[in-house]
């Protein structure tokens, strides 16, 4: 009993920290029209999953190792987001061209060491669904730590870099020539993205992360322009979603957290849809 009121205690705390980050992020992913960024980032981690899969291939003594993967997802996401943020910010390629470029890039290898992993041992990869759809059974507590950390990353980044990562998002060339260091910015946001998805991507999975990095902005929107209450609201509807979405899982086993968690957030965005399009008539 003490064990799942435990695994209980640690999913929600864990869920909540992600909701926070992914809230406040939201706001500036929005604001800098990044929705597909957290898509190409989210997905490259299964190129990073493929290349732990040819190493146990390629190595039978890794086979068993549960950490490997992961530890290859999160490689993959930090250098995917970088490479993404160096060939956007030097107009080498628009940002949405290099966010495709990686993101089929990855799938394709993700999916080659998937098939070679099965040709093999004739057996699908060890958390493969996990990892496209998340899983919160029996959430660590060290797991809940980091996401803790994370959480509180988050937040002191836009204390102490909000005025600057709101100049940034609105318009980039404003921004640099008022003396705000738009490259530190840009590359500051794009490792919090990784950072937010990493995480993310244990609960919700890769397919879904992006959800959570558009939804609770998109909601605050509709219903206030004013940073502040943007920014609170984004944290409601993310927490509604998150904690929402595991209740449904919890009551309705067969419903994957991950999934209801954006169910439950694309809900309250049709309410704020609907709550904004009443305040017009």
């Amino acid at each position: 009993m003490l064990a799942m009121l435990d695994s209980s205690f640690n999913a929600y705390t864990a869920t909540a920290a992600m909701a926070v980050s992914c809230a406040i992020l939201s706001v500036f992913v929005v604001a800098r029209r990044w929705a597909f960024m957290g898509e190409g980032i989210s997905h490259s981690g299964f190129g990073g999953a493929g290349t732990a899969w040819m190493l146990m291939v390629a190595f039978p003594s890794l086979a068993h190792s549960e950490g490997l993967p992961y530890l290859f997802v999160t490689l993959f996401c930090f250098g995917t987001a970088v490479a993404i943020g160096w060939l956007a910010s030097g107009r080498r390629v628009t940002s949405d061209t290099a966010i495709g470029i990686f993101l089929v890039a990855s799938l394709a290898w993700g999916f080659i060491g998937q098939n070679v992993y099965t040709a093999k041992y004739h057996a699908t990869p060890a958390g493969f669904d996990n990892l496209l759809f998340g899983q919160m059974r029996a959430v660590s507590g060290a797991y809940m730590k980091s996401s803790v950390a994370v959480a509180l990353a988050v937040i002191a980044t836009a204390v102490l870099l909000g005025k600057e990562l709101i100049a940034y998002c609105v318009d980039p060339l404003l921004a640099r020539t008022s003396g705000v260091r738009t490259t530190f910015i840009h590359y500051t946001l794009m490792v919090l993205l990784a950072l937010v998805i990493v995480t993310g991507i244990r609960i919700v999975g890769s397919v879904l992360v992006t959800a959570l990095l558009v939804l609770p902005a998109a909601s605050a929107n509709l219903i206030s322009r004013r940073l502040s209450i943007v920014v609170g609201l984004s944290v409601v509807v993310a927490m509604i979603g998150a904690w929402g979405g595991l209740l449904v899982s919890e009551v309705y086993r067969a419903v994957p957290a991950g999934s209801a968690i954006v169910l439950v957030m694309f809900v309250v965005f049709l309410a704020a849809l609907a709550m904004a399009k009443l305040r017009r008539v």
